[in-house]
C-alpha cells in the first residue's frame, strides 16, 4: 500500500501520517532550514562583532590623530622656543660685545686722562720747584 501512495506522490512518515512530501526530504529540508537560520544568527553576530571593531578603530584613529597633533604643535612650540633662545643669545653677545667696545674706550680716555694728569702733575711740579 505505501507503494501505491509514493506512485501518487503521497507519503507515510515515521508516525504514521500522510504526507504530500517525501520524510527523508521533509527532514532534509527542516535541517537545512535549521542550519540557514544558525548561520544568519552567527553571520548577524558576526556584523555586530565587525561594526563594534570598526568603533573601535575609528576612536583609537581619532585618538591617535589628537595624539598627533599635539606633538606636532609641541615640536612647533619646541623650535620656537629654541629660536627665542638663539635670539635672546644673539641679542646677549651682541651687547657683550657693545660693552666690550666701550670698555675699550674707556680705557683709552682713562689712559689719555691718566697721561694729561701726569703731564699737569709735571707743569705743577716744575712751577713750584721755580718758585
Amino acid at each position: 500500500m505505501a507503494e501505491e501512495l509514493q506512485k501518487a506522490g503521497l507519503f507515510i512518515d515515521d508516525i504514521y501520517r500522510l504526507r504530500v512530501q517525501d520524510p527523508r526530504i521533509a527532514n532534509e529540508t527542516n535541517e537545512l532550514r535549521e542550519e540557514c537560520l544558525e548561520y544568519a544568527n552567527k553571520l548577524q553576530e558576526f556584523k555586530s562583532l565587525a561594526e563594534e571593531f570598526h568603533k573601535l578603530l575609528y576612536n583609537y584613529g581619532k585618538d591617535v590623530e589628537k595624539e598627533k597633533l599635539r606633538a606636532i604643535a609641541t615640536q612647533n612650540q619646541l623650535k620656537t622656543m629654541a629660536k627665542q633662545r638663539l635670539a635672546e643669545q644673539q641679542m646677549y653677545q651682541s651687547k657683550i660685545h657693545e660693552k666690550n667696545l666701550e670698555l675699550e674706550r674707556l680705557k683709552s680716555e682713562y689712559q689719555y686722562l691718566q697721561r694729561i694728569e701726569s703731564e699737569q702733575q709735571e707743569v705743577i711740579n716744575c712751577f713750584l720747584m721755580n718758585q
